[in-house]
């Protein structure tokens, strides 16, 4: 019996991720969250809708989005001058775990990360994009989602997105 019920509460879960999902050339969801650490400015992405940008929600008690940082802020570096902006928004529910470990991600790489971090304490972007998983990351150009990806980046899944980084700066 119980495994019955958790065979059908996934298949919920399956089914209510998958209507709630974007769909490529969607238009990118608005929103207007503050800086993580500072807190004194606004990420807003109306201000990128004319630019490549890579959005990224994670979590710090997610051990595969902090593994990925380090590639992010290699990308968010590489093609900087091509107009690719890394945006890495954080769902903790308080952002002092969060600002800790972008500490140790800063001294860790040796210098600030080529990554603009915002804070959604309320988790407004995994409820507008259907993200049932953390790190959920998608690329968006003009304001339009080009594609999305779910899970963690690593050596051998990360050609697919550099492929259409390179695609999308062109």
């Amino acid at each position: 019996m119980f495994n019955v019920k958790i065979i059908v509460i996934t298949s919920l879960l399956v089914c209510v991720s998958a209507f709630g999902s974007p769909k490529i050339g969607d238009k990118a969801v608005s929103f207007d969250f503050p800086e993580l650490i500072s807190a004194k400015s606004h990420i807003k992405m109306r201000d990128y809708n004319d630019k490549v940008v890579l959005l990224n929600i994670w979590a710090s008690w997610c051990k595969g989005c902090k593994k990925e940082m380090p590639f992010f802020h290699k990308i968010g570096k590489k093609y900087k001058k091509n107009g690719l902006i890394v945006i890495a928004v954080n769902i903790d529910n308080k952002a002092k775990k969060a600002n800790a470990f972008l500490k140790k991600l800063n001294e860790k790489i040796g210098e600030k990360a080529q990554i603009t971090f915002a804070y959604d304490n309320k988790k407004v972007l995994p409820k507008a994009y259907g993200a049932s998983v953390v790190p959920f990351s998608l690329l968006i150009k003009n304001g339009k989602i080009v594609e999305t990806y779910y899970g963690s980046f690593n050596k051998e899944n990360s050609h697919s997105l550099l492929q259409n980084i390179k695609a999308a700066i062109k």
